[in-house]
């Protein structure tokens, strides 16, 4: 008996080890790996000295003291404290102070933000779509200017300078996490890392070790859909690790799997499961970058906040009104926490004399839903392929929608009254004009589509025409998508120079790129219309605007054509 006992205690020790050489090959791959010592590392310790005391014979006991040892070692290299940026910009996409300051305990550190810094609410600009307002953010300068009309845009679509491009050319490292419209990325002169946002269509990242993580978002490889895969689970949790992903994230990616696997749940947990595990990656990725490449300014830039409101805002608000609790347990709200998480590890890494943007593009509300009106959406693909027959110029323009209305935002202004004619001639079977539209000032002429009979009925859905054709492939009913962008977004600032607990009239967005520009020593240019928040500006220089004639981005090929459509279908902004 003795003997089975040796032998199951070996056995057991065995296996011990072989998880204290992977935690010690993890560490040695990437010094942010062991980042549970108390819940994984202390077990593990004890374990493996247990067991090897339990085998009895001198070998096991000395791989077990000298693992022991290791993994104690390894423990105690994960790093802390500072690194080197002076300044960090969070980007929290669709952020609203309607969520944080209703939950101040389960969101601590944007709390104590608001304590330790200033705040203001932030004011955005209609057409409200990601693209155009981050772009806006980062350049000072409106869409007429920038030249972002849309989505199928690239980073050299971008006409004018934006903040890195200044702080690349004033001698500056630069650390950019997934900011919109930022593919193809490149090379910065200066070092640092680039990793494009969700619209990207391809991997290319700078310094390439971290297209990996591209590769994981691009091919969906967390829900097991082997999308153009070229490497086995193993040799992509290798390499993730290898760029900073942490123990902890890795065990939720296997919690997850099972979870999945063996209770199927509901598209609503997966949607959430999905964005957190994403997000959890890009923390540990971006921090890493941060201690590895030493940039003067690094930025990120969070979407979940935005992509599960736009689907799951109506159970927040449900669980808001019936006591808190389904709140709490809301898809929404779990974005926000793990906002709240990462706005933390970016306070970690600052030093006494760092400072730190906290900005969203927009706010967040519910979509209108009293009447009929509520439970429709504008359908954009009929729309734009009937306009690029009927307005033919070899030039891009996008259809887009964000909640009820429609945008069609040009490339050439001159497409502008050829699409406006082509509207007015879509007209119902009662021969009235279909849409109404409208001019939308500071974007390069674009137009915006609202229905002009609102009232959708299965009736009408049946019988009704648009320019001919069936009402159908215009306009659908639909509940899936409950929360809507608005005006409202927010805005901290914190660290050297700021007043603690200071309270900001309204920060419009033009006002950002002037104060991230103010806040990094940098000097903003005289064709930016905003003006600095909190720091003290530099003087003025004319234009940055002939930096961008001498960017040289990454050769992405024809893998690099267009953009992640399949995302934009998720976020509901084409079909």
């Amino acid at each position: 008996m003795s003997r089975i006992a040796t032998m199951a205690s070996r056995a057991c020790f065995s296996g011990v080890a072989l998880c204290a050489g992977g935690v010690l090959a993890g560490s040695a791959l990437n010094p942010f790996f062991l980042d549970v010592p108390l819940l994984v590392g202390l077990p593990l310790l004890s374990a493996v000295l247990v067991l090897s005391w339990i085998g009895r014979d001198r070998p096991s006991r000395v791989l077990g003291v000298a693992s022991v040892a290791l993994l104690a070692v390894a423990m105690a290299r994960v790093p802390r404290g500072p690194a080197s940026p002076r300044t960090f910009v969070l980007g929290v996409d669709g952020a609203t102070f309607a969520v944080i300051d209703a939950h101040p305990d389960i969101l601590p550190n944007f709390t104590a933000l608001r304590n330790d810094g200033a705040r203001a609410v932030l004011r955005s600009r209609d057409p409200m779509f990601s693209p155009l307002l981050w772009t806006t953010i980062a350049s000072g300068r409106t869409p007429d200017e920038h030249g972002v009309h849309g989505f199928h845009v690239h980073a050299d679509d971008c006409k004018v300078a934006r903040f890195w491009d200044v702080a690349e050319e004033q001698g500056q490292g630069v650390g950019l996490y997934k900011w919109l419209v930022d593919y193809p990325p490149r090379s910065f002169k200066t070092g640092g890392f680039w990793v494009p946002s969700w619209l990207a269509p391809d991997v290319q990242t700078f310094p390439a070790d971290l297209s990996v993580v591209k590769e994981l978002e691009l091919s969906r490889r967390l829900r097991r859909k082997q999308v153009a895969a070229k490497h086995s689970t193993v040799s992509m949790a290798v390499r993730l690790v290898g760029v900073g992903v942490r123990l902890s994230t890795l065990l939720r990616a296997v919690s997850w799997s099972l979870e999945e696997r063996i209770l199927s749940p509901k598209t609503e947990r997966v949607n959430t499961a999905m964005q957190e595990l994403r997000g959890w990656i890009d923390r540990d990725v971006f921090v890493a970058s941060v201690h590895r490449t030493r940039p003067d300014l690094a930025s990120f830039t969070y979407y979940a906040t935005d992509g599960l409101a736009h689907l799951y805002w109506d159970k927040y608000e449900a669980g808001q009104h019936s006591g808190g609790q389904g709140a709490v347990d809301s898809p929404v709200l779990a974005a926000y926490r793990q906002a709240d998480a990462i706005l933390l590890s970016i306070r970690g890494m600052m030093g006494p004399d760092a400072r730190l943007i906290v900005v969203s593009d927009h706010g967040f509300q519910a979509m209108d839903g009293t009447g009929l009106a509520g439970q429709f959406a504008p359908l954009t693909e009929r729309l734009r392929a009937r306009l690029d027959v009927q307005v033919p110029s070899g030039a891009p323009f996008d259809v887009m929608k964000v909640g009820h209305k429609l945008t069609v935002g040009f490339a050439d202004p001159a497409q502008r009254e050829p699409v406006r004619a082509a509207l007015a001639a879509l007209v119902d079977a009662k021969g009235e004009a279909f849409y109404r539209v409208e001019d939308i000032d500071g974007m390069g002429g674009a137009l915006g589509l609202t229905l002009a009979d609102e009232q959708l009925t299965g009736e009408r859905l049946a019988t009704d025409t648009v320019g001919g054709e069936s009402i159908t492939a215009y306009v659908t009913l639909t509940d899936a998508y409950t929360g809507t962008h608005k005006w409202d977004g927010i805005f901290y600032a914190y660290g050297e120079g700021v007043q603690p607990g200071t309270e900001l009239a309204e920060v419009p967005l033009l006002d950002a790129a002037p104060t991230i520009l103010a806040a990094a020593g940098l000097p903003a240019a005289r064709n930016m219309v905003g003006t600095a928040q909190i720091f003290a500006e530099l003087p003025r220089v004319d234009s940055w605007d002939s930096l961008v004639l001498d960017l040289q981005w990454v050769d992405v090929g024809e893998a690099g054509v267009g953009v992640n459509t399949d995302a934009l279908k998720l976020l509901g902004y084409v079909q």
